[in-house]
C-alpha cells in the first residue's frame, strides 16, 4: 500500500510541474490513484470531496472575502490609512508605520494577506509614493504588512485550519492577536531603521488631522472590535462573525458612506463567488488527496520517520518550520495546508504540541510563503499595484523576511504567546 502512497505523492507533482491548477492536480491524482489500485472506489473519493465542503465552518470564507470586497470599494480602506496616518505619520518612516497600523486594523475584518495587499495596498502604495517613498520600498512594505491579516483574527486560514483539526476556531482566532501583534512590531522597527537610513520624509503632527480623520474612521473602526468582541464574549460563532462584517461593511458603503452603488455591490457579490469557487475547488481536491494519503499509510510512515528523527517537541517544530517556510516558497497557502495537516495531526498527539499553536505556526508559515520567491502571491500582486517589475519586489522584500522569520521563531519556541491569551479568554 505504501508503494502506492508514493505512486499518488509523484503523480501530483508531474501533474504540477506540467502546469495543471493546483485543484485539478490534488483530485486527479486522487482518483488515478484509486482507479489504479482497485482498493477503494471513486465513489469514496467524491463523497469526500463532498463532504468537506459542506460545512458549516466553511461559510465563514466567502463572508469574509466580500467583506473585504466591499471595504475596499466603499470607502472603508480608505478611512482607515487616513486615520492611520494622521496618528503615526509624524514617526521616520511614516507612512510606512500607518501601513503597518491600517493592515492591522484591515485584518480584522477581511482575514485575507491578499485582499489586504491588493485593496488596502493601492491606497498605501499611491501615498507613500506621493510622499518620496521609492516604489520598490512601499510595495515591499505592504507585502510584509499584508502578512499580519490572516494572523490577527479573523482568519480564513485559521477556518480551514479549524475545520480538518477539529480545532475550535474562536481560539486560533484570538491565539493570533499576541502574534499579530509582535509582526506590526517587528515590521515597524524594521521601517524606521530604513527609513533614517535612507531619509525619507516625515509628516508634520495635527492634532486637527487627527481628531477629523478619527471621527471620520469611527464607525470603520468599529468593526474588529465588533468581531472579536462577539466571539470573544459568546454573542456569535465565528461562522456568524463572517457574516456580521459583511452585514456591516455593506451597511457603511452603501447606507452610510454612500460610496458603494447597487451595481457594484452585484459586481463584489460575482468576484466572490470566484473567488470562494476557486478556494473550494482547492479543499474539495486536497480533501480527496489527504484521506488517500491517510488510508494508503503515508501519515503514519511520515509520523514514525520524523519520531524516529527527535522525541523533543521544539526539535521538531523546528523541522516543520524548515519545511513549511521551503514547500511555501512554491505552493499555493490552502492547498498546503489542507495537504499537509494529516500529516501533522499524529505529531500532535505524539510529541504533545498544542492544535492552536500548531495551527498559528502553520499559518504564519504559510503567510511568509505569500511574500516569499518565486511564486509568492502577495509579491505578484504588489508589484503590480506598484508598477514595478517582480525582480525589483524580489529584491526588496528580502530585508522585510527577517522581521518575519524572527516573530516565527519567536513564537515556535515560547506557545504561551500563542495559547496565554485563548487559555484567558475562553475558560
Amino acid at each position: 500500500m505504501i508503494i502506492y502512497g508514493f505512486f499518488l505523492i509523484g503523480l501530483f507533482m508531474v501533474l504540477m510541474v506540467a502546469g495543471v491548477p493546483i485543484a485539478f492536480s490534488l483530485a486527479l491524482s486522487a482518483i488515478i490513484t484509486v482507479v489504479t489500485t482497485g482498493n477503494f472506489t471513486v465513489t469514496a473519493i467524491i463523497h469526500r470531496m463532498i463532504g468537506n465542503s459542506s460545512s458549516y465552518t466553511l461559510l465563514a470564507i466567502p463572508f469574509f472575502i466580500l467583506a473585504a470586497k466591499l471595504m475596499n470599494t466603499g470607502g472603508i480602506t480608505r478611512r482607515i490609512f487616513r486615520a492611520a496616518s494622521a496618528w503615526v505619520g509624524h514617526i521616520p518612516g511614516g507612512l510606512g508605520h500607518a501601513n503597518v497600523v491600517a493592515s492591522v486594523i484591515f485584518s480584522g475584518m477581511s482575514g485575507s494577506a491578499v485582499a489586504d495587499a491588493g485593496g488596502l495596498g493601492q491606497v498605501e502604495i499611491d501615498a507613500m509614493r506621493k510622499d518620496g517613498f521609492d516604489d520598490d520600498f512601499s510595495a515591499a512594505v505592504t507585502c510584509a504588512s499584508a502578512t499580519i491579516g490572516p494572523i490577527i483574527p479573523p482568519s480564513i486560514p485559521a477556518v480551514v485550519y479549524g475545520m480538518m483539526t477539529e480545532v475550535s476556531v474562536g481560539a486560533l482566532f484570538i491565539g493570533g492577536i499576541i502574534p499579530g501583534l509582535l509582526l506590526a512590531v517587528a515590521t515597524s522597527i524594521l521601517i524606521y531603521y530604513m527609513s533614517v537610513k535612507r531619509k525619507y520624509p516625515v509628516r508634520q503632527f495635527s492634532w486637527k488631522e487627527v481628531i477629523a480623520s478619527t471621527i471620520d474612521a469611527f464607525l470603520s473602526l468599529l468593526t474588529p472590535v465588533i468581531i472579536i468582541g462577539g466571539i470573544w464574549t459568546g454573542i456569535f460563532s465565528p461562522t456568524e462573525a463572517a457574516a456580521m462584517a459583511t452585514c456591516y461593511a455593506f451597511l457603511l458603503a452603501v447606507i452610510i458612506y454612500r460610496e458603494m452603488s447597487l451595481r457594484e455591490v452585484v459586481q463584489a457579490i460575482s468576484e466572490t463567488v470566484r473567488d470562494s469557487a476557486g478556494i473550494l475547488l482547492i479543499i474539495c481536491g486536497a480533501a480527496a488527496f489527504s484521506w488517500l494519503v491517510t488510508m494508503l499509510g503515508l501519515t503514519e510512515t511520515f509520523s514514525n520517520a520524523l519520531t524516529s528523527l527527535t522525541d523533543n517537541k521544539y526539535v521538531m517544530l523546528f523541522i516543520l518550520n524548515i519545511a513549511f517556510l521551503i514547500i511555501g516558497m512554491f505552493m499555493e497557502a490552502l492547498a498546503v495546508m489542507t495537504i499537509t495537516i494529516p500529516f501533522l495531526i499524529p505529531l500532535m498527539g505524539n510529541f504533545g504540541i498544542d492544535p492552536v499553536h500548531l495551527g498559528i505556526v502553520l499559518i504564519l508559515n504559510l503567510m511568509i510563503g505569500l511574500s516569499t520567491p518565486p511564486v509568492g502571491t502577495s509579491l505578484f500582486v504588489c508589484a503590480k499595484v506598484a508598477d514595478i517589475s517582480i525582480e525589483r519586489i524580489y529584491k526588496a522584500i528580502l530585508p522585510f523576511l527577517i522581521p518575519l522569520i524572527f516573530v516565527l521563531l519567536l513564537i515556535t519556541f515560547v506557545p504561551s504567546l500563542v495559547t496565554w491569551l485563548p487559555n484567558m479568554m475562553l475558560k
